[in-house]
C-alpha cells in the first residue's frame, strides 16, 4: 500500500507545482503565498488546503506556517522561492532580498523536520551567493551546512524536463532531501526518454485555434 503524504507548499503562487500531486498520493495541507489574489486563486483550486496568505519573513506569518504544519504532521515540503534575483532573465542582483527567502524555508524545515523536502529553482541558484554570519556562501553550500545533520541530499542537482517526456527544454535546479533516519535516499528517477518529444507530437492532434 502506498503511503499518503501530507505536504506544505512554500512560495506556492497559484499551485502549478501541485497539479498532479494527488495522483501520487501527496496532499497539500498547508500553503503559503504572499500575494492575496494568488492566495485566493490557490484556495479556489485546492479547497481542502489551508492557505496562509502573507510574507514568510514576518514573524507572525512564519509562526503560523510552522504551527499549522505541526498540527497537520506535515511530512513533505515543497520550496520554490522566487528566482528573479538570480535568473538570467532578471537583473542577477546579488543583494536581491528574494535570494534570501531560501533561508526562511530552511528555518521552517529545521522546525518541522519533515521526511522529505523538494527545493526547486533556476540552475543559477547553484552559483548564487548569499551572506550569512559575515560570510559569502553559495546557496547549495548554505543548504548543506544548515541541514546535513538531519538530511541526506540527492546526488544530482540539475534536471531537464525534456528528459521526462515534457515537450519543453526546461532546465531546473532540483534538490531532494531525505531525513536521515529513513532507510532510503530520495534521488531523481533515471531519464525516461531517449528521444525528445516535440510540441507538435504532444498537442499536434488538437484543432487549430482559428
Amino acid at each position: 500500500k502506498i503511503m499518503r503524504l501530507s505536504g506544505l507548499s512554500l512560495f506556492s503562487n497559484v499551485g502549478i507545482a501541485e497539479i498532479l500531486l494527488e495522483a501520487i498520493d501527496v496532499e497539500i495541507k498547508i500553503a503559503n503565498e504572499i500575494l492575496e489574489d494568488r492566495a485566493k486563486f490557490y484556495q479556489e483550486v485546492y479547497p481542502n488546503a489551508d492557505v496562509v496568505c502573507g510574507d514568510i519573513t514576518k514573524k507572525t506569518i512564519f509562526n503560523e506556517i510552522v504551527k499549522k504544519s505541526r498540527l497537520e504532521n506535515i511530512d513533505f515540503i515543497i520550496s520554490t522561492p522566487p528566482c528573479q534575483g538570480m535568473s538570467n532573465a532578471g537583473k542577477k542582483d546579488k543583494n536581491d532580498p528574494r535570494n534570501y527567502l531560501i533561508t526562511y524555508a530552511i528555518e521552517v524545515i529545521k522546525k518541522i523536520k519533515p521526511k522529505y523536502v523538494f527545493i526547486e529553482n533556476v540552475p543559477q541558484q547553484l552559483k548564487t551567493y548569499i551572506k550569512f554570519n559575515n560570510k559569502n556562501l553559495l546557496i547549495p553550500d548554505f543548504l548543506k551546512q544548515s541541514l546535513n545533520e538531519h538530511y541526506n541530499f540527492s546526488d544530482k542537482e540539475i534536471i531537464n524536463a525534456a528528459d521526462y517526456g515534457v515537450p519543453q527544454n526546461r532546465v531546473r535546479s532540483i534538490i531532494l532531501l531525505t531525513r536521515n533516519d529513513l532507510k532510503h535516499k530520495w534521488n531523481p528517477p533515471p531519464k525516461k526518454c531517449n528521444k525528445i518529444m516535440t510540441l507538435k507530437e504532444a498537442i499536434g492532434y488538437l484543432p487549430p485555434l482559428d
